[in-house]
């Protein structure tokens, strides 16, 4: 009995460790399997991330469904282990089809962008409730336009993005009357009942100017709805406002405060943010310099999280160029030596570039130019340049820093140039691309001649108020949206050489 006993707890041990064996192994295969599957599958999906980056599924929608079918085909044949080749091909499919579908969306954004802006803005005040039929109507000439555009039919999508862009903007305008001054009116009549235009009287009467202005830019300006929405707006922020001080005062008049108690208190919610940031907020001079100090602290904060994000952006591509290189290696063992040195001028080629890109940004301080990367392209917001309202002149107070960006366009040699017109969005749709064209290409031109530039090596290209990076909603976000980018677009063989330069 004690035989078959320790027989028995043996036979059990033996199956336990070989069922964890077996186990390890089927986990080990899923593992390979699922690296195997990552790799082959790699650059179908980073072109579908690239098309949904660009909108392509609502954009290009069926090419972008024909390509996401063949990804779908892929993944069902891998799943069931059938033939890597015939894995491939649908790979291949959706890989063409998924960058076809991105060139369309390019297209599309920038042919029908003032369809698509026209239809944003309907949606943001809601016109799909408050104009209902209207909106209907347009979606109805946003799927024809887009399907036109999709089929290489240019010009019929045109005109039916045109009708789009009309009914939307008159759904948007019915919204906004409907939204903003309505509620507006009664506000300014609830301000007026709580005593504001006793204790707030400048704030309710900047409330009803605002209010006044909106309603006659809808009137005589019925398809530009950008500058009214945005009165409205903020007549009914003042409207608020007014209510608020007012009842803030009666309640101070209430208790008898002092003027002094209510300054210290207005100071505190400045110190707490000033605390937030580790600094001392002091008042003996009044309130602009904490106010600046902070503003600065925001604004370094903002580009170490940029600069930190291009960074990381490197990192992780750096990891996969390593991980996918040490693979190579791995299969490829008689050509190491080859493979190493290719790996070393890749990532001496990243590195080269970090390093042009922070001469490029010690060039411009703050106030001139914004210096950010997107992948290899190098990006300069010139925050600094400054047009007259209306023009496409280059003053002579920007010429010095037009200078330093040829300077900056040097670092690169051979680079391609393109400079981005963009505007805010108050004013016509149509009159502000035509503004961003003309004056992007007046930065054209004028690095064209004082460089020598081939007209090969430098585009212009206006995208008037279809790109904001900012809310066009204050004068700040406006101020910040009319602007000049210039790209540079390295040459990728002169990346390469640099780099090889260094092991020679």
């Amino acid at each position: 009995m004690v035989f078959d006993t320790e027989v028995d707890m043996n036979f059990r041990s033996f199956s336990l460790l070989s069922g964890l064996a077996i186990l390890l192994l089927l986990m080990s295969g899923a593992a390979v399997s699922m690296d195997i599957k990552e790799r082959l599958f790699a650059d179908a999906t980073a072109a579908r991330d690239d098309a949904n980056e660009l909108d392509a599924v609502n954009l290009a929608p069926d090419t972008y469904a024909r390509a996401a079918r063949a990804y779908r085909s892929a993944e069902k044949k891998f799943s069931e282990a059938r033939a890597l080749d015939s894995v491939q091909r649908d790979l291949d499919k959706s890989i063409k089809g998924f960058e076809q579908s991105q060139m369309i969306a390019e297209i599309a954004q920038q042919r029908l962008g003032t369809m698509l802006k026209a239809r944003v803005d309907a949606k943001q005040v809601d016109a799909d409730q408050y104009s209902a039929r209207d909106w209907k109507r347009a979606e109805t000439y946003y799927r024809d336009a887009i399907a036109q555009l999709e089929d290489g039919r240019g010009s019929t999508a045109m005109r039916q993005a045109e009708s789009a862009t009309k009914i939307f903007r008159d759904a948007e305008l019915t919204a906004i009357k409907t939204i903003y001054l309505a509620e507006t009116g009664m506000l300014i009549a609830q301000a007026e009942k709580q005593s504001a235009r006793r204790y707030a009287p400048e704030t309710l009467a900047k409330a009803k100017n605002l209010l006044a202005r909106a309603e006659v830019e809808l009137t005589e300006n019925r398809y530009d709805t950008d500058l009214p929405r945005s009165l409205a707006r903020e007549a009914k922020y003042e409207a608020r406002h007014a209510i608020y001080l007012a009842n803030y005062l009666k309640e101070a008049k209430m208790k008898n405060r002092t003027t002094e108690s209510m300054i210290l208190e207005w100071e505190q919610p400045l110190q707490q943010v000033a605390a937030a940031a580790d600094m001392n907020a002091e008042f003996h001079e009044g309130f602009a310099g904490p106010t600046q100090a902070v503003i600065e602290y925001i604004e370094d904060q903002r580009a170490a999280a940029q600069e930190l994000g291009q960074v990381v952006a490197d990192r992780d591509a750096e990891i996969f160029t390593l991980n996918d290189e040490i693979s190579r290696l791995t299969e490829e063992l008689g050509g190491a030596a080859s493979e190493q040195e290719f790996l070393q001028q890749r990532l001496a080629a990243q590195e080269q570039l970090r390093q042009k890109v922070k001469q490029i940004e010690s060039t411009f301080d703050r106030a001139e130019a914004e210096v950010f990367r997107d992948s290899n392209e190098i990006y300069i917001r010139l925050v600094g340049l400054s047009f007259a309202s209306g023009s496409a002149d280059i003053d002579a107070a920007n010429f010095q820093l037009l200078t330093k960006v040829q300077d900056a366009i040097r670092v690169f040699d051979d680079s391609a140039v393109i400079i981005e017109g963009h505007t805010d969005s108050h004013g016509a749709d149509e009159s502000n691309l035509t503004l961003s064209e003309q004056r992007a290409e007046s930065v054209r031109q004028y690095l064209m001649v004082q460089m020598n530039l081939g007209d090969e090596r430098v585009n212009a290209i206006g995208y008037g108020e279809t790109r904001p990076v900012a809310n066009n909603e204050t004068p700040q976000g406006r101020a910040k949206n009319r602007r000049i980018d210039v790209r540079i677009v390295p040459n990728p063989e002169n990346l390469t050489d640099l780099a090889a330069a260094t092991f020679q």
